[in-house]
C-alpha cells in the first residue's frame, strides 16, 4: 500500500469523522427527574382537601441558574387530564432593566389537594416540567417522569369507643380527658385510612380533629387526651366515626360538672 494512498485514506477518515460529529443528530443526554412524587399511595374517593390536610406530594428541581420558562404539570393517569398543581415556586424579575420573570435554581414543593381517584387501582402518573434556562438558545426542554401510584379502597369502621388507659369508660368529669379508640374492619392499606369524626352535641370537646388518620397496616388506633368541656348540669356525649359504609357510634358518655 503506497504512502500516497495511506495519506488519502487518512484524510478521508478524518473528514468522515468531522461530518459525523457536525452533521449527525446529537444524542440526547440523560436528565435527572425534575419533578418527583413523594407520595404514591392514596385512598380512592377522597382528597387531601376533603380531610383538611395540606401536605406536599412531591418535589420540583430547577437545574438552571435561572429559568425564564419553568412550568410543572401532572397527569395522574386516571382520565382527569393534565393540569398545573399548586407549588411554592417564586418568580421575580431578572433585574430592574429586564423584567423577564425568572425562577432561581433550587428545589420546590408541589401540592394537589383537590385531586381524588374515583376508583381503586394502579395508575401511571406522569409529571412533566417544561423549562428554558435563561441565556440558552431558543427551544424548551421537556423533562417527563412516569411513576406508578396506587389508589386503595377505603376500609370501613368496625367500632368506636370512649376509653381511658385502654379500657372502655362511660363517665368522665368536666375538664377531664378522654380517649377515642377507633377499630377498622381490616388493617389500613399502605395509604392509611382517614376516619371522619363528629361529636354530638358539637363543641363538647375543647378540640376534636374532623378527620383522623389511621396509620398504614394498623386496624386500631387511639386518639388520646381529648378534653371535654365542663357542663353546668350532667350531659351526654356521642362520637360518630365513618369512612365508607355504615357509620359507627360510641355508647353515650356521661359528663359530670
Amino acid at each position: 500500500m503506497s504512502p500516497k494512498f495511506c495519506k488519502s485514506r487518512a484524510i478521508a477518515i478524518l473528514f468522515a469523522a468531522i461530518f459525523v460529529m457536525v452533521c449527525a443528530p446529537r444524542s440526547i443526554r440523560a436528565i435527572n427527574p425534575a419533578m418527583t412524587l413523594g407520595v404514591t399511595s392514596f385512598e380512592a374517593g377522597i382528597s387531601y382537601r376533603d380531610v383538611q390536610w395540606h401536605a406536599p406530594v412531591g418535589m420540583i428541581t430547577n437545574p438552571c441558574s435561572q429559568a425564564d420558562i419553568f412550568e410543572p404539570t401532572i397527569d395522574w393517569g386516571d382520565g382527569t387530564g393534565e393540569h398545573k398543581p399548586d407549588t411554592n415556586i417564586q418568580r421575580r424579575p431578572f433585574y430592574r432593566e429586564n423584567q423577564t420573570p425568572i425562577v432561581e435554581n433550587g428545589v420546590y414543593l408541589f401540592w394537589d389537594d383537590s385531586h381524588r381517584f374515583a376508583r381503586a387501582g394502579t395508575y401511571g402518573a406522569k409529571t412533566n416540567v417544561t423549562l428554558h434556562c435563561l441565556g440558552d438558545p431558543s427551544g424548551n426542554q421537556e423533562i417527563a417522569t412516569q411513576t406508578t401510584v396506587n389508589a386503595y379502597a377505603r376500609v370501613p369502621v368496625n367500632q368506636v369507643e370512649f376509653t381511658q388507659n385502654d379500657k372502655e369508660i362511660s363517665e368522665v368529669a368536666g375538664h377531664g380527658n378522654v380517649d377515642i379508640t377507633v377499630t377498622l374492619n381490616a388493617a389500613a392499606p399502605p395509604s392509611g385510612t382517614w376516619v371522619k369524626l363528629e361529636a354530638s352535641p358539637a363543641g363538647t370537646f375543647s378540640s376534636l380533629p374532623p378527620y383522623y388518620h389511621i396509620s398504614p397496616q394498623q386496624s386500631q388506633e387511639t386518639i388520646r387526651n381529648l378534653e371535654v368541656r365542663k357542663p353546668s348540669t350532667p350531659a351526654t356525649l356521642v362520637v360518630t366515626a365513618s369512612t365508607v359504609g355504615r357509620a359507627q357510634e360510641t355508647d353515650q358518655l356521661i359528663i359530670t360538672p
